[in-house]
């Protein structure tokens, strides 16, 4: 994004799977490009199949009404696709100074020649998603643009309601803290301005489960499996989520026993480090041999549970041991 900010390209790439980094660039792209959009941007979306004959013969235009020809190319598949495209890249060699393309894709391989030459001669943007471990930069800028400031508490409130997620949606937590800012009055953002503005993902509240069952509270955690299982089709989540819990909690031993504790814990278990400090923190409260039969205990109740053999009972019981251990 900083890059932007430098000259001007004729070609651009942006592509990945985090959508938030690819709208942010393509609008500071086109605002630099300083264009009426009406009357100067061409758009292809090419989930709508659209030739790449006619693609390429619109990048290759003259302007007609403006001084520049700008044309946006969406979802573009070819940047993965082993074809050869000459006519599309003869054109990218040599772009026209009035000329520019962005396109955007959620792939794209750097071993082609397409992207070889986007490379060398315009400019690509990788957007991967970003893991809880690396939302910290992210949440820094963010925070200053809106004027607010996250200490203690409030920041070890956020990280942990982040942290258990695998991928996060940074347009989720964009429109969160805005709505977050909206409602405090002062520039600090407290826990309680958390809790009571900010809606958790859905992948969130499953996680009270494993929360209950950590500290033992047996008839909570028994209470939320039945509440997940009057949907039949959430009981395989459930297992999953228990069988990842209990593989973090085992690595997190795993690493503990040579020595890597506290934040620490955070890179080898691809953690926010906040979430794997408490992860290891709980792990001492485990036996590891407990750990080890609830996990070969949960393989076979997956595969009962998928096969009809048993019931919701059997992930009950399971529950029971690692609340009494």
């Amino acid at each position: 994004m900083s890059a932007l900010d430098g000259g001007l390209k004729n070609v651009y790439l942006l592509c990945g799977a985090e959508t938030f980094f690819i709208d942010k660039a393509r609008e500071k792209i086109l605002s630099r490009l300083g264009i009426d959009r009406a009357t100067e941007l061409i758009t292809f979306d090419c989930d709508t199949k659209p030739a790449l004959s006619e693609i390429a013969g619109a990048i290759d235009s003259s302007p007609f009404f403006g001084e520049k020809n700008v044309v946006l190319v969406k979802n573009a598949t070819f940047f993965s696709a082993e074809k050869k495209f000459e006519r599309l890249e003869n054109i990218l060699r040599d772009m026209q100074p009035t000329n520019f393309v962005i396109f955007t894709a959620k792939a794209a391989d750097k071993r082609r020649k397409l992207y070889k030459i986007i490379s060398q001669v315009g400019a690509a943007l990788e957007a991967e998603p970003l893991r809880p471990w690396e939302i910290n930069e992210w949440l820094d800028e963010k925070l200053s643009s809106l004027g607010k400031i996250m200490r203690g508490e409030a920041r070890r409130h956020f990280n942990e309601r982040i942290g258990i997620l695998p991928e996060i949606s940074l347009w989720y937590l964009e429109n969160e803290l805005d709505k977050v800012a909206l409602n405090v009055a002062g520039n600090e953002i407290t826990a309680a301005d958390l809790r009571r503005n900010m809606l958790a993902p859905p992948e969130v509240s499953n996680f009270a489960l494993t929360d209950a069952v950590d500290e033992k509270k047996l008839k909570k955690a028994i209470y939320l499996l039945r509440m997940q299982a009057r949907d039949r089709s959430k009981i395989p989540l459930v297992t999953t989520l228990l069988v990842n819990h209990v593989r973090r909690l085992l690595r997190a031993k795993f690493f503990m026993a040579q020595g890597i504790t506290g934040r620490r814990l955070g890179e080898p278990l691809e953690m926010n480090p906040y979430v794997a400090q408490k992860l290891g923190e709980t792990s001492k409260t485990y036996r590891e041999k407990i750990l080890e039969e609830v996990f070969v205990e949960l393989a076979e109740a997956d595969f009962k549970l998928k096969t009809g053999r048993a019931d919701v009972e059997v992930l009950e019981r399971i529950l029971l041991k690692l609340c009494k251990r």
